[in-house]
């Protein structure tokens, strides 16, 4: 396994996130309180400055494994005239709007290779990468939509790339996984340019739910530097959705329910090693397109109402001819286990289960106001267990543990300030001595890997993931935002 380290330091202040490096956060978002107006985007300020004010006590807890806040699930949580915050007056004023008109610009330089870091739908080669994005948006009491699509372009300019290990493998293909997983190390010889949907959404609301069609990025778990499944590194994906709004819903006795179930379509990039046909046809032409189907739950329990208990589960589906292309919606509610699925063969045109590739989670958050700390704890698998026994006795066999410890060092009515310590650790385990093991983010059948248009959706260090950690500070003030990180990678 080929290994090195990664020092990563960055400053953002206020809204000016230009980097000599890259750039570290949905950068469509991060324009300070004027944000609102697209909701909490995964990544971005509005939904760091939600996140500190449940922390401090300002707000009530509010579910995280599922981070889909949109302009009126900000307006139940943080318009009440009451609350005394840093934001308070911005937020309101953007709020209170039923319809905006917006825009970013961006610069950024790589200057050895090319590299970027939950930066959303954008792409950034070495050399200078430009984007620019536009936003309209509106909402009413029940329907909510945002127009915000992005259009970039990278200069793309020559390094040295890891030639892959197969001489078949397209060009730029993955250096260590070619023909795993669709992460190219440069996206051709020249300029790349892309217009994306980016974080576009149209919902509609009643009753504690929400659906819609969305292509903004998704936020599950507890992830925010190192998401396991979802985060803001490759943006998001064209998909129809339902679940529940930002409050959840009450169940008496019980506690508080949230959850979201997503059907879409995943693209690939053109340096991916599939080839042939847009669908599905057996094991060495699996298709250019993938369904991507999940469902993310949790519960805050009335007996502990700040605790918050949850899991997830995403599967990438062959993208089937004809009446059953969408076959693969029910696939969240499945058995848990490979042995009890059918067509156990595993060849070519196998449709059975081991053609479908899952991800799956289990977090668990525990936020204390009082004190203003905030822990959180996720368990990543990939791929199934066998049976109980596999599962009880194996749990590290494909696996990752995420942890981290959020805590406020300030709050007043002008000042919010939060620091954060977060960890990552997908290292291949002891037990690959006796069994095989498989590696985060690349799969077998369905050869782009948990990737859309050749960026990873879960955590940016890479396919294959060993380890990462991350200190971050954070200071509000009526004027904007500052904010350091120091991050450490092992691939």
């Amino acid at each position: 396994m080929l290994r090195f380290s990664r020092w990563v330091v960055s400053a953002l202040c206020a809204a000016v996130h230009a980097s000599a490096v890259t750039v570290h956060a949905q950068w469509q978002s991060n324009t300070g309180p004027a944000g609102a107006a697209l909701g909490a985007v995964v990544g971005g300020d509005v939904e760091r400055y939600v996140r500190a004010l449940t922390l401090a006590g300002v707000v009530k807890p509010v579910a995280w494994g599922a981070r889909t806040l949109g302009p009126n699930d900000l307006i139940e949580r943080i318009g009440d005239d009451t609350l005394s915050h840093p934001w308070r007056s911005t937020l309101r004023s953007t709020l209170a709007k039923r319809a905006t008109l917006g825009g970013a610009l961006l610069a950024s330089v790589n200057t050895g290779f090319a590299w970027g870091s939950n930066d959303g739908a954008m792409w950034q080669g070495r050399g200078l990468n430009t984007a620019v994005g536009v936003a309209a948006t509106f909402h009413t009491a029940r329907i909510s939509g945002v127009f915000a699509p992005v259009a970039f372009v990278a200069q793309n300019a020559s390094f040295p790339t890891l030639l892959p290990p197969v001489t078949s493998a397209p060009p730029y293909a993955n250096g260590l996984y070619p023909t795993l997983v669709d992460l190219p190390q440069r996206m051709g010889a020249g300029l790349y340019t892309r217009v994306d949907p980016g974080e576009s959404s149209l919902r509609a609301r009643g009753l504690g739910l929400e659906t819609g069609v969305s292509t903004a990025s998704e936020g599950w778990g507890t992830g925010e530097a190192f998401p396991a499944i979802f985060g803001a590194n490759a943006g998001g994906f064209p998909h129809l959705f339902l679940g529940t709004t930002g409050r959840g819903v009450h169940v008496p006795f019980l506690g508080r329910f949230s959850g979201r179930y997503v059907l879409g379509t995943l693209q690939q990039s053109t340096f991916s090693t599939v080839r042939g046909s847009e669908t599905y046809i057996d094991r060495d032409q699996s298709g250019t397109t993938r369904i991507g189907v999940g469902l993310n739950v949790s519960v805050m329990p009335d007996i502990l109402p700040n605790l918050e208990l949850g899991a997830s589960r995403f599967y990438h589906s062959p993208y089937k001819n004809g009446p059953r292309r969408w076959d693969a919606w029910s696939k969240p509610f499945e058995g848990i286990f490979k042995k009890g699925f059918p067509n156990r063969g595993g060849g070519p045109g196998d449709d059975g289960g081991d053609v479908d590739n899952q991800l799956a989670s289990f977090f668990a958050r525990w936020t204390f106001p009082a004190r203003g700390v905030e822990a959180n704890l996720e368990l990543f698998r990939e791929d199934h267990n066998w049976d109980w026994r596999d599962f009880a006795q194996e749990p590290e066999n494909n696996s990752a543990i995420l942890a981290s410890v959020r805590a406020i060092t300030h709050r007043s009515a002008t000042r919010l300030a939060t620091l954060t310590f977060e960890y990552f650790d997908g290292d291949i385990r002891p037990i690959a001595q006796v069994r095989a093991q498989g590696y985060l983010y690349s799969h077998g059948y369905l050869r782009q890997g948990h990737t859309q248009r050749g960026q990873l959706f879960g955590t940016p260090i890479g396919a294959g993931a060993i380890a990462g950690e991350r200190v971050a500070w954070e200071r509000f003030t009526a004027e904007g935002s500052f904010r350091v990180n120091v991050q450490r990678w092992r691939t």
